[in-house]
């Protein structure tokens, strides 16, 4: 220890240092191990790991050029973040089922996916990362991690190409109503869950998320809004013509009024027979003009 004296108001105020206790070479060790930063490191890894398995896949199937590529399969490899695949501008199938992956950005430039395979990861949310697919059609998100479900269908809700959807698995498959809640976001859907969406289940989320719009759509029939009080007063009738009268009582003439002609426009239909104008221009000397036949209906 060592000691400093200071004069204050003709006091000496003894000042002690408190020294750090010595560390071990072991102790050393292991703070700059933890201190280390190992996520940096893991990735770089595992990027070139992915880099490796598609030039071995290319090499397989003889393709030169990254525009070439259609579909990837990278299943199975216990991949925790894959690289941006953003030079391969061609790719439609994409197959990234068993591994250990947190999020989906690495798609952010690649719209002409049409079959996205994702299933048994560990993604948590696909906000932002899948809302420029307009062209996918086939998604298998089961068996991960996602927790909202509104965050969910938001990003999926304007995609018209999707017909097949996997969420099962899921803690949002877990909500109540979430079948219905999928089905009315996303109305091009025609397979969920291993499930056909049926027309009951249609009509049922349109009954729960739009009661307002079915209430509209079932007053109207024949084209026509369906009036629970007349229109009309209850004495009068129209009948199958152009006369309109009172019905009480007797018919006089005097209540009877004419209503005024429509006007109408004449309508024509033309018939022309193309077999009788090949034979005639094949065997006949004489060539006549081909004759038609027009009707006009008033």
């Amino acid at each position: 220890k060592q000691w400093y004296q200071r004069r204050v108001r003709g006091l000496a105020i003894p000042r002690v240092s408190i020294e750090e206790p010595k560390r071990s070479t072991k102790d050393i060790r292991r703070s700059e191990h933890l201190i280390r930063p190992t996520y940096s490191t893991k990735n770089t890894v595992n990027s070139a790991r992915v880099n490796e398995l598609i030039e071995e896949q290319l090499k397989r199937q003889g393709i030169r050029c990254s525009g070439d590529v259609c579909e990837l399969y990278l299943a199975n490899n216990k991949f925790v973040d894959v690289p941006s695949l953003a030079e391969y501008r061609a790719l439609h199938v994409l197959w990234l089922n068993n591994n250990k992956i947190y999020t989906i950005d690495f798609v952010r430039t690649n719209y002409q996916i049409t079959e996205l395979y994702l299933q048994q990861n560990m993604i948590v949310s696909i906000a932002g990362a899948l809302r420029h697919l307009s062209c996918l059609q086939v998604l298998m998100l089961h068996a991960n991690q996602l927790t909202c479900s509104h965050t969910t269908v938001k990003e999926l809700k304007n995609m018209l190409s999707l017909h097949t959807l996997n969420l099962f698995g899921n803690p949002i498959a877990q909500e109540e109503c979430y079948r219905l809640l999928v089905i009315n976001s996303i109305r091009s859907l025609k397979l969920l869950d291993r499930q056909t969406v049926t027309y009951n289940e249609i009509a049922a989320a349109k009954r729960l998320f739009l009661p307002e719009l079915v209430k509209i759509k079932e007053s109207i029939k024949f084209g026509r809004r369906e009036f629970k009080e007349s229109p009309l007063p209850k004495q009068q009738t129209r009948l199958s013509g152009s006369l309109r009268f009172i019905t009480t009582g007797k018919i006089p003439h005097s209540t009877i009024e004419f209503a005024p002609r429509r006007n109408t426009t004449p309508m024509s239909y033309s018939l022309f027979d193309w077999e009788a104008s090949g034979r005639e221009f094949l065997y006949s000397k004489t060539r006549s003009p081909p004759r038609k036949l027009t009707v006009s209906i008033k």
